[in-house]
């Protein structure tokens, strides 16, 4: 608890000094590229990983820095966001920068942290130039990856609106995710978004053939979609058993527990020609896009890449 608290503390006190407002005319010039998500909070790629980013051309990787959450602080102010799950790296900055591979920063925002209608621009500013200093990471741009719901559209949406104006003071850009259903809303004030195109369909609706991905379900959103941001495309490659009970979802659970659980397994994966009707779905749907659009994989793991075949990875980045 002491550790989190001066964690905590460094967050509330530290404040990111204004820059220049010369520079809000800055326009971020966002390049197409084979890229990779990294959601463990260990970056520490293992030879296969660094194998796949050599062999596929991977120029860009998403990391996820940290998540803003919300935690009670016994200090009298009540709840108050706070960062967590903060990833480690482990001597992998060098192996980024001798392959020419750009880190982006990205911060996952909870709703609840969004609630609290607390300010949160200069603190995951900050934190992520801080990280980046201690970690010897060059970047030049930060995403957003937050589930806002019209409740908590208004609070990410200024949100967006104050980090993309400090990161262009900066010379720098911002971006943020796109959930497949708010393509029906307005997007926030971003430099572009990425579509994810994974977990499609509720993972608790036991009637659900297969949650992570469904071509079926992408065509039924892109029916009413539209954008006016440059948008690029992030495909699932990874799988889970989901375990349900008299009708009810119970969680997720790992290999090695199923033998003991009573009740219903559902096993589902990333079928390579799912991700390939859906990629065709997207060039129908959105033919009018007259930009170079990057691939993204989701995410960076061993285990469930080498379930794939160089072939079908070489077609699921093919633009």
């Amino acid at each position: 608890m002491l550790s989190l608290l001066v964690i905590i503390g460094c967050w509330q006190k530290k404040t990111t000094k204004e820059p220049d407002s010369s520079d809000v005319s800055f326009v971020f010039k966002h390049a197409s590229a084979n890229a990779v998500y990294h959601w463990k909070t260990v970056l520490n790629p293992d030879a296969y990983e660094v194998d796949f980013m050599k062999k596929h051309e991977v120029k860009r990787i998403y990391v996820k820095f940290f998540d803003v959450s919300t935690d009670n602080l016994f200090d009298g102010q009540g709840e108050q966001p706070v960062p967590v799950a903060t990833t480690i790296f482990k001597n992998s900055s060098d192996l980024f920068n001798d392959n020419k591979i750009e880190i982006v920063p990205v911060v996952f925002i909870t709703v609840e942290a969004l609630r609290l209608g607390k300010p949160l621009c200069e603190k995951i500013v900050q934190r992520v130039d801080d990280m980046c200093r201690a970690n010897h990471i060059k970047y030049g741009e930060i995403q957003l990856d937050c589930d806002w719901t019209r409740e908590t559209k208004e609070q990410f949406f200024s949100l967006c609106q104050d980090v993309k104006k400090l990161m262009h003071q900066r010379r720098k850009g911002l971006s943020a995710t796109i959930r497949l259903h708010q393509l029906r809303d307005t997007l926030p004030d971003i430099d572009y978004g990425v579509l994810m195109l994974y977990n499609t369909e509720s993972l608790q609706n036991p009637r659900v053939e297969n949650s992570i991905i469904s071509s079926k379900a992408v065509a039924e959103y892109m029916r009413h979609a539209r954008s006016d941001k440059h948008l690029d495309f992030a495909y699932p490659t990874y799988e889970w058993t989901l375990w349900f009970k008299d009708g009810k979802f119970m969680g997720i659970v790992s290999a090695g527990d199923t033998a003991a659980i009573k009740g219903d397994l559902r096993h589902e994966r990333s079928d390579f020609r799912e991700i390939m009707e859906t990629k065709r779905i997207l060039k129908r749907e959105l033919r009018d896009i007259d930009y170079p659009s990057s691939t993204i994989i989701y995410h960076l793991d061993s285990t469930n890449l080498s379930k794939y075949s160089n072939d079908e990875i070489t077609k699921i980045y093919s633009r």
